[in-house]
C-alpha cells in the first residue's frame, strides 16, 4: 500500500507519518523532499509531505504530481491556523541564526516580554520580526501573508476528491483514530512517536491544542479572524470563537526556551537532514 500525508507545516504530518506507517508490516516512513523523490518498488510505503511555497513546494507542484503517481490512500492534515501560527512563530530559528542574530536577538526580546506580560505584546507584533527576506515587516505585511498562505489552503483542499481523507492535529492529539483507521483498512500505530534519530527535537514542542489562546490578544482576533475564517469553515473549526484565555499564560520551556534552544542544535540539524533519507530507505520502522 502507497500513502500520501500532506498538509502544512506544523500541522502534525511528522508524528503522523510514523503512527500510520506503524500499522502496516514493514513499512516505509519518508519525510520531505520534492515529490516523487523516495518513491519506489515497496511493499508498503508512506510518504509525508508539506505545503512550502517558499521552498519551492506550492500546490501547483503537488496538483502535477498528482496527475502522474497513484496513491491508495491521501490524507490531508490540518490544524486550526491559529495555533499553527504560534508554532511556526517559534520554530522560525530552526536552522540558526547565522548572519541575522540582530533578527533573532529583537524577535526573542519580545517572546521574553510576552512571557512576562501575555497582554503587554499582540502577537502580530512579535511575527513582524520573523520575516525571511526582511524585519521588520509591517502589520498589514503580516496578515497578508497568512490571507494568502490560507487562501491558497482553501483553494486546493476544497477541490480535494472523495479519495482524500481530512484530518486534523487536534484529532491526533486526542487520539481520535477509528475514522481514519476505517479510511485506511488497518489500525495506526497511535502511541508511535517520532525517532530520535529524525531529528525529534527540532520538530516536537508542547503537542497541545488552544495554545492561542494565551497567545492572541483580542486585537489580533480582530486582524486574524477574515484571513482564517474561511479555511476553519472549511475544514470544520469554530470560525466563530476567538476569546482570548482570561488568565493567559505561556510557559518559558515551550517557547523561549524551545526558541533559543532550536539554533544551539542548527549543526546537529543540518547532519541529520543528509541522514534521514539514508535512514528512510534502509531502517524499518
Amino acid at each position: 500500500m502507497k500513502i500520501l500525508i500532506l498538509g502544512l507545516g506544523k500541522s502534525g504530518t511528522t508524528a503522523m507519518v510514523y503512527k500510520v506507517s506503524g500499522g502496516l508490516p514493514g513499512c516505509r516512513a519518508f519525510s520531505g523532499g520534492k515529490p516523487g523523490k523516495y518513491i519506489g518498488s515497496y511493499e508498503n510505503a508512506v510518504y509525508k509531505h508539506t505545503y512550502e511555497p517558499r521552498k519551492g513546494k506550492d500546490f501547483g507542484i503537488y496538483r502535477e504530481h498528482l496527475q502522474n503517481e497513484h496513491y491508495d490512500r491521501k490524507i490531508w492534515m490540518a490544524r486550526d491556523p491559529r495555533d499553527a501560527a504560534v508554532s511556526r512563530m517559534l520554530y522560525r530559528w530552526h536552522k540558526g541564526n547565522a548572519g541575522h542574530k540582530k533578527q533573532y536577538q529583537a524577535h526573542l526580546a519580545l517572546v521574553l516580554k510576552k512571557e512576562d506580560d501575555p497582554q503587554s505584546v499582540p502577537f502580530y507584533e512579535i511575527c513582524r520580526y520573523t520575516g525571511h527576506a526582511e524585519w521588520p515587516m509591517s502589520k498589514e505585511a503580516v496578515v497578508e501573508e497568512e490571507r494568502q498562505r490560507y487562501s491558497e489552503m482553501v483553494d486546493f483542499v476544497g477541490s480535494l476528491g472523495g479519495d482524500w481523507f481530512l484530518y486534523t492535529y487536534e484529532d491526533m492529539v486526542a487520539k481520535n483514530f477509528e475514522a481514519l483507521d476505517t479510511y485506511l483498512g488497518f489500525t495506526t500505530a497511535s502511541e508511535a512517536q517520532v525517532p530520535s534519530g529524525t531529528g525529534k527535537d527540532k520538530v516536537v514542542r508542547k503537542k497541545a491544542t488552544g495554545d492561542w489562546r494565551h497567545w492572541f490578544t483580542r486585537e489580533d482576533a480582530e486582524l486574524f479572524k477574515d484571513a482564517y475564517r474561511p479555511y476553519m469553515e472549511l475544514i470544520g473549526y469554530d470560525g466563530e470563537d476567538w476569546a482570548p484565555a482570561a488568565d493567559p499564560r505561556i510557559e518559558p520551556e515551550f517557547s523561549s526556551v524551545y526558541m533559543q534552544n532550536l539554533p544551539k542544535k542548527a549543526t546537529k540539524n543540518i547532519v541529520l537532514r543528509y541522514i534521514d533519507p539514508l535512514l528512510q530507505r534502509f531502517v524499518k520502522n
